[in-house]
């Protein structure tokens, strides 16, 4: 309990200080309403502050009517809560470099319904793309959750872009731009935050689906349901079941996040009641959820006929009228007495924090960010996590109450036999009845025995179905944890693991005063032959060459994808000489590979950059990889397939 505490204190304390900040901070930009020379611009640079807007109430305005409007800037972010209103967005780029720049524009918000997307350069005529969640998932120009649109600029070039957005959802424009690699690693580092909380809501729904059929108690299943409906509501909210289970069906996109999330409420209700034991102990508690679920039940109903921004409002401020009325029920039962309920109480206060940003978030009371986005799903996940935990111990609970009722029983029993004794000792002349009477109280008492036996063996048995459970659990987190860690591609570490695992290698190193190497490996053209070939022969390129490597080194554990066509080498304890060695047998190894399937002339080769020697304690493993970084980039100017040492 006191563990949970200290983890409740620490979520409060990082949603406040977090949502305080995020609340209070400007966005700082540098010249609003500027033309933006693209080259200047950092990769995943948020767009926001420097974009003009101007709000349509009357849905009047076109394209052709823009070069008359007066844009308004924002310092706080482009995010206007729920409107009825259309608002355009505009932004003017310029490339002054010597050669054609690519990059990418994206808008990370999936649940925008229409946005038609204007460029020209100069005075040329406006070309028009048209996306929003109302188009298949098929016409985006990138296969992705979010809005993504490729920018082509070429040298001397000037691009004006001017969005128009018409949305029954928040009013929200975040608008960033890319390197298209740049983007595609942060993509990866979302997509394992995203694997990783979906994980663990599958781990608990086939956990406590498992749990039910064994016990046959309903709350579990409430529980089951109600925590598949969260993830559901949440990948939803994120695109992600847009992209993945319907891509075509643009109308059920916006009612499921209705339907799911009325189901969120309306499960949490019947788990409540039935948890809390509310029909019997708290009747006008049970009769409000009861309307409650009515309610809830009605929305989605009127799903299909009332307007989504009209339902979604309603709906948010039923779910937030539950959640404080589930957490006040909650302490109140356990200040009753009912220790099950601190569980309870305390996973519902962690959703509520979670819920309440996130709604602020859409009426536009705190700016949106990463925290205010995705703090939600951290809640959920503490809150189902809790609410496991919760069962778990109502269900101890359960078994403590029949067992001090056997306790008491046994204690009557006692009392009744010393009664019995002194009955004995004024009844001598019935001593006939006496016998008989103790003759069948000693058939009471086996049966008691024979009924306390087989007590035993079921809580026996019931205790080791929860340790199998465990062993079963403990097994998954395993397999996750691997996979957390495993490149799907190659087969081979990630980087996540491979950032771990320099770190631990550098500091040995510098404790022992051993020799450490690290080399970093690129894919000579890679992106040439990925266009020319295709994405599946780069991919099994990618397979090949990882194969090739590791057939060089002893441990798989010292190679790691590092990124797209990289691949990283951590060589503890090898000097110099014997690291150059290895990485000449690497580079000579990719270039004999045999890619005849493919193509008869395709032949692939690798640039290799080195760094080694013993580490000092002024060193970091950061500065190691930067200096194996500088080497690679020459093996790359001095002509590639060469390998380059930096000492």
């Amino acid at each position: 309990m006191k563990t949970i505490r200290q983890l409740m204190s620490l979520w409060l304390c990082l949603t406040a200080s977090v949502a305080w900040s995020s609340h209070g901070a400007d966005f700082k930009a540098d010249k609003p309403g500027e033309i933006l020379e693209v080259t200047e611009l950092a990769s995943g640079k948020s767009l926001d502050p420097l974009a003009g807007y101007i709000e349509d109430p009357s849905h009047e305005l076109t394209i052709d009517t823009m070069a008359d409007v007066a844009w308004q800037y924002s310092e706080k972010g482009l995010s206007f809560g729920y409107t009825d209103s259309v608002y355009w967005y505009r932004l003017v780029f310029s490339n002054h470099s010597e050669k054609e720049i690519q990059r990418f524009v994206s808008l990370s918000y999936p649940v925008l319904d229409y946005i038609d997307v204007y460029r020209r350069d100069g005075n040329s005529p406006w070309t028009q793309t048209s996306l929003g969640d109302k188009q298949v998932f098929d016409d985006r120009l990138i296969s992705h959750r979010h809005f993504v649109i490729p920018m082509d600029i070429a040298k001397g070039e000037t691009q004006e872009w001017i969005f128009r957005v018409d949305t029954s959802s928040a009013m929200q424009f975040p608008i960033n731009i890319w390197e298209e690699r740049d983007f595609f690693v942060h993509d990866q580092n979302q997509l394992l935050g995203l694997g990783l909380y979906y994980g663990v809501m599958l781990i608990m729904v086939f956990y406590n689906l498992f749990v039910f059929f064994s016990v046959r108690e309903g709350n579990y299943l409430y529980y089951v349901i109600y925590v598949g409906c969260m993830a559901g509501f949440l990948g939803s909210l994120q695109g992600i079941n847009f992209q993945y289970l319907w891509p075509e069906a643009t109308n059920w996109n916006d009612q499921s996040i209705i339907v799911l999330l009325s189901g969120v409420i309306i499960f949490a209700s019947l788990f409540t009641q039935k948890f809390l034991y509310l029909k019997d102990d708290a009747p006008f508690f049970n009769r409000l959820l009861i309307g409650v679920i009515v309610t809830c039940v009605s929305i989605v109903f009127l799903s299909n006929i009332v307007a989504y921004h009209a339902l979604i409002r309603l709906l948010i401020v039923v779910a937030m009228i539950a959640m404080l009325g589930a957490i006040y029920l909650g302490f109140k039962r356990w200040s009753e007495g009912f220790v099950a309920a601190r569980y309870y109480a305390i996973a519902w206060t962690s959703f509520l924090l979670g819920g309440m940003i996130l709604a602020l978030n859409k009426f536009n009371v705190i700016p949106r960010n990463f925290f205010t986005e995705n703090t939600l799903q951290i809640g959920s996940a503490m809150e189902v996590i809790l609410l496991s935990f919760a069962l778990a111990d109502r269900l101890n609970q359960e078994k403590r109450e029949r067992y001090d009722a056997q306790i008491n029983a046994l204690e009557h029993e006692k009392l009744a036999r010393k009664a019995q004794t002194e009955a004995l000792d004024q009844e001598r002349n019935a001593r006939k009845a006496q016998e008989k009477a103790l003759e069948h109280e000693r058939e009471a008492r086996e049966a008691q025995a024979k009924a306390l036996d087989i007590q035993k063996r079921a809580t026996e048995t019931l205790e080791e179905r929860v340790k199998e459970r465990t062993v079963e659990l403990e097994s998954v987190n395993r397999q996750l944890e691997k996979m957390s860690t495993t490149d799907a591609l190659t087969n081979i570490r990630n980087r996540r693991y491979f950032d771990e695992f320099v770190a631990n290698e550098f500091a040995l190193a510098i404790h022992d005063s051993g020799d450490l190497a690290v080399l970093l490996l690129d894919i000579d053209h890679f992106k040439i032959v990925n266009d020319k070939y295709g994405h599946q022969a780069g991919d099994e390129i990618l397979r090949c060459v990882s194969g090739a490597i590791s057939e060089s080194l002893t441990n798989e554990d010292q190679l790691a994808r590092y990124g797209g066509e990289e691949f990283a080498v951590v060589l503890a304890g090898m000097k110099l000489e014997h690291a150059v060695s290895i990485a000449e047998s690497i580079r000579e190894r990719v270039e004999q590979l045999n890619f005849d399937r493919i193509d008869p002339s395709l032949r692939v080769t690798i640039s290799i950059g080195v760094k080694a020697g013993i580490p000092k304690s002024s060193n970091t493993s950061d500065e190691w990889i930067n200096e194996a970084d500088q080497a690679l980039y020459e093996s790359k100017e001095n002509g590639r397939n060469q390998v380059t040492v930096r000492q």
